[in-house]
């Protein structure tokens, strides 16, 4: 159905009139979904679709923009509430709704993590927003994406400025990425910079297989595009494709079986710890942030399938931040895990391969970590508030290097991190 034509913007705001629809993002390194964007899709007085770039380009020189942000940003509240969704939902708000104080609190009111703001990489916005972002955002607990990553020319500057936790990468230096080494080497350099300033990558639009692989093969953590899903209503959203999620699982397995990683050679490693922590001593991170950059750099280096934070509650251990996926469940205090028994001994907890784990166990700690094949866990905290896992699909070992920096992690936190932020 062809849109319709643009209607009065301000007629508009007063009837509301739209539906949303979620594209999935992918971990490139397990292959399982670890968030949604959330599209806006809206409709005119007789529920046609409007086209949605000139809708939003006319708001926002009306500047009315905001007006739209606040209604789009409480559908999406009202939505995590009624579908008690845990998993983390992505949407695009113009730069200056992060100033708004009603956008403040309808995020607030969310459960921590599940909206992850995307603030567009073009414009030039960075002089005037960019300090109340950081001021009235960030440390209120906000956490933001920096989208369209590659189409301005001061995108180096805003990411200094702004210091998102996600950069998204923009289309054009994805399509047929495979095909052009200054595509290659650009995304490679991107990556590079994400292992010292704790940001995660995103790459948008992947539209074939040789994109996805380029992409794993370059180190980009996640996903996006046409490739896994296009955007539907919610009670269209499948999981990917069994085909999908062997390829990037199969792909990650021959990077690691390929590796010269034996931690020999400490130097690169003492070069990204070095780098880490000048990052975490000479910027105003706040706790969280300096969780995740903490994690971010580890990622890189022992390159697990995925690594996760859980902090003690009432009803058991709750993952506050995940890496490689999105699993948010509580682990109930009763349940035969091995994150409540590394938790309980205020020790480690090491398992090789699933063959190493008591039968009567396998179903807790496989629905628990995502299958697993080999595990490793370390208590956090002074006292212990929760604990650090990380796991290997496929036939890999923990060596006894790759522990020694998990645990080293893991008391990094405890000293910087005493208490869970």
């Amino acid at each position: 159905m062809m849109p319709t034509a643009l209607p009065n913007i301000a007629q508009w705001i007063q009837d509301s009139r739209f539906y949303l629809v979620f594209q999935p993002l992918i971990s490139l390194s397990s292959g399982h979904v670890m968030g949604y964007e959330v599209l806006t899709r809206p409709l005119d007085k007789h529920n046609q679709p409007i086209a949605v770039e000139p809708f939003f380009q006319q708001a926002s020189t009306q500047g009315l923009a905001v007006d739209i942000d606040r209604i789009i940003v409480r559908k999406i509240a009202q939505f995590i509430q009624v579908h008690d969704v845990l998993t983390p939902l992505f949407v695009n708000l113009h730069p200056d709704s992060l100033t708004d104080s009603e956008i403040h609190e309808i995020i607030q009111s969310c459960p921590s993590g599940s909206l992850i703001i995307e603030i567009t990489e073009r414009g030039n916005w960075v002089g005037h927003v960019v300090n109340q972002v950081v001021e009235r955002f960030r440390h209120h607990g906000g956490t933001i994406a920096l989208d369209d990553f590659g189409t301005g020319y001061s995108g180096l500057e805003k990411l200094v400025a702004v210091r998102p936790n996600f950069v998204k990468l923009d289309r054009s230096l994805i399509a047929q990425c495979h095909m052009y080494p200054v595509k290659r080497n650009l995304i490679a350099s991107v990556s590079h910079m994400a292992r010292f300033l704790g940001f995660q990558l995103i790459a948008e639009g992947i539209e074939t297989h040789d994109e996805l692989l380029t992409c794993i093969d370059l180190g980009v953590e996640i996903g996006q595009g046409f490739y896994f899903a296009k955007p539907v209503t919610w009670d269209q959203v499948m999981a990917p494709s069994k085909e999908i999620i062997t390829a990037i699982q199969q792909r990650q397995q021959e990077i690691l079986e390929s590796s010269s990683l034996t931690l020999s050679g400490l130097d690169p490693f003492r070069t990204h710890w070095a780098l880490m922590m000048e990052h975490l001593v000479e910027t105003d991170l706040t706790p969280k942030e300096q969780m995740m950059t903490m994690m971010a750099t580890a990622f890189k280096i022992l390159q697990p399938t995925a690594m996760t934070v859980l902090r003690a509650t009432d009803e058991g251990l709750l993952p506050i931040f995940s890496l490689g996926h999105s699993y948010q469940d509580v682990i109930p205090w009763d349940s035969p895990s091995l994150a409540i028994k590394a938790f309980q001994q205020n020790g480690p907890v090491v398992l090789q391969k699933k063959t190493d784990v008591p039968e009567d166990m396998h179903g807790p700690i496989m629905h628990v970590l995502s299958f697993p094949e080999s595990v490793a866990l370390f208590p956090i905290g002074k006292p212990t508030w929760g604990v650090l896992g990380a796991d290997y699909m496929g036939p890999y070992k923990w060596s006894d290097g790759r522990l020694q920096i998990l645990k080293g992690l893991a008391y990094l936190m405890s000293l910087l991190l005493p208490q869970p932020y």
